[in-house]
């Protein structure tokens, strides 16, 4: 396709192009995509009926005629409904669930809202000897990792120093998880798929998560005929890694580097394969433990300060009666973790929150809790119970559903409350950061807030935007069943938010 036919928009709906031969069908019809450098022309926008035609044109192509589309464009200070398309059918959000989960989160906790992490000891401190174990009690604090931190055993510092106050220099006991754990049961979420369990964004959730449940692992050729060097960031000492990667001769055959999560008595991540010599690989897998890995940090956070320790206890056992506080850690405040969960679209920040919501709503963090308080918020909300299914607060299900009026829904409730610049702010920014970094740049770039959504056959993109006359637009895009590369759905979202930021819909 030359750069003329990319340059107009489809056949009738776009008159200001000179007419050009259309290429052959051969099989998708190509969707003509603005260049990013064309300059944004104003023009008005007399009769939503336009607008309408030129997203039904689009989501028509033959392309998608297995696909499924839910499209709602509505203006809020008017009550204007701009373009519907199947606006009140079920889809699969896929990252789009995150719209629900940080809503419903900002309303019933609110944006300055903290988790506690609380340590107790149940021995004395003698001659500088804690007699005894260090018990974590956590509540999920999603902000202990990395990407939050930078160093995430910093977060670890009111710990270390109460136990310096207290002049000690060893804890002759264990560092082990209450035998009461916040979040009960499965760290996975309901209809998770099996072959995403290994991945970092596959990662189950405990109410103990360190570095946002995943570990980087680096395989480096150390030797011809050796064992491959392997090393674990950000700890070095857990997970496990048990790997039996063999050094190759440059320019040899293998087989390739394969890992998994294992299921052996000491949970652990399994690394098979080859790796030439000089050659390195990296890779973020998903922690087997989440609360033992937790463990493992608090270990590693008190041995960097000079406090030896006896051993960490995997697994949990019965606390004792006469436990007394350390310390209580407190995490950073939602307003924070929101961006940490919304920009890069993070899923095990967004089953904490689920599961958060669970735990302060009814006392008990678990999944099916949390449906419960979520669906309760949104009903009060005027969501309807046929315009939603929900199972999990990331996304990742695939018996999550909801209707594209819904998120409108959401989003205008959202729009109304004292909260939004929060909840607005979080969202991933068209052409420079989170998941739209790299995407709508020049045309929309900076104009539209937004999250993206994908799983397999699902792709979505709903949020807000400013048109060229300055009023805001909420959108919901939505796609499923499409076959496809997710780059042509890709196209018809931006070919329709083009449209939108470029209009007036006021004369100048």
């Amino acid at each position: 396709m030359t750069r003329a036919q990319l340059a107009c928009a489809l056949g009738a709906v776009v008159t200001a192009c000179a007419r050009v031969p259309a290429p052959p069908v051969t099989g998708a019809v190509p969707i003509p995509v603005p260049p990013v450098d064309r300059p944004v022309m104003a023009s008005a926008e007399p009769k939503a009926a336009t607008l309408q035609q030129f997203v039904d044109s689009l989501v028509s192509l033959p392309q998608f005629a297995s696909a499924h589309w839910g499209v709602l464009i509505v203006a809020p200070d008017t009550r204007d409904t701009l373009a519907s398309v199947h606006a009140d059918m079920l889809v699969l959000p896929a990252s789009n669930q995150k719209l629900v989960t940080g809503a419903v989160a900002l309303a019933q906790l609110g944006a300055d809202y903290r988790w506690r992490t609380t340590f107790t000891r149940t021995g004395p401190v003698v001659r500088g000897v804690l007699r005894g174990d260090v018990i974590v009690s956590g509540t999920g604090d999603p902000s202990v990792s990395v990407a939050m931190r930078g160093d995430p055993l910093l977060a670890f510092t009111p710990l270390v120093e109460a136990l310096k106050a207290a002049g000690v220099t060893r804890i002759d006991g264990h560092v082990r998880a209450s035998d009461t754990p916040a979040f009960p049961g499965s760290p996975l979420g309901y209809g998770w798929e099996w072959d995403d369990l290994d991945a970092d964004y596959g990662a189950g959730v405990t109410e103990l998560m360190f570095n946002e449940a995943f570990t980087e692992v680096h395989v480096a050729g150390c030797r011809t005929g050796a064992r491959a060097c392997v090393t674990t960031r950000p700890l070095a000492t857990s997970p496990v890694v048990h790997s039996t990667v063999l050094t190759r001769a440059r320019g040899s055959n293998g087989p390739p580097i394969r890992w998994w999560r294992d299921s052996a008595k000491v949970p652990r991540i399994t690394i098979t394969g080859t790796i030439a010599v000089g050659d390195t690989m990296t890779f973020t897998a998903s922690q087997p433990d989440g609360r033992s890995t937790y463990l493992a940090a608090v270990t590693a956070a008190l041995q960097r300060a000079g406090i030896t320790v006896r051993t960490v206890l995997m697994h949990r056992t019965t606390a004792g009666t006469n436990a007394d506080t350390i310390a209580v850690l407190s995490s950073l405040p939602l307003r924070q973790v929101l961006i940490a969960m919304q920009k890069p679209s993070q899923n095990q920040i967004a089953e904490v929150l689920f599961r958060t919501l669970a735990l302060e709503g009814t006392g008990v963090g678990t999944p099916d809790s949390a449906r419960a308080v979520v669906e309760r918020q949104l009903t009060a909300w005027g969501v309807r119970s046929d315009a939603r299914a929900v199972r999990d607060g990331s996304g990742l299900s695939r018996h999550d559903f909801i209707a594209p009026r819904a998120l409108v829904q959401i989003l205008d409730t959202m729009r109304r409350s004292s909260t939004f610049s929060v909840f607005h702010d979080a969202l991933p920014v068209a052409g420079e950061d989170g998941t739209l970094a790299n995407r709508m740049r020049g045309f929309a770039q900076g104009r539209v807030h937004a999250k993206t959504g994908t799983i397999d056959k699902a792709r979505a993109l709903s949020g807000y935007l400013t048109t060229a006359d300055g009023e805001m637009l909420m959108f919901s895009i939505i796609a499923n069943n499409f076959v496809v590369p997710n780059r042509e759905v890709d196209r018809v979202a931006e070919l329709i938010v083009e449209r939108l930021v470029t209009m007036r819909r006021t004369a100048p």
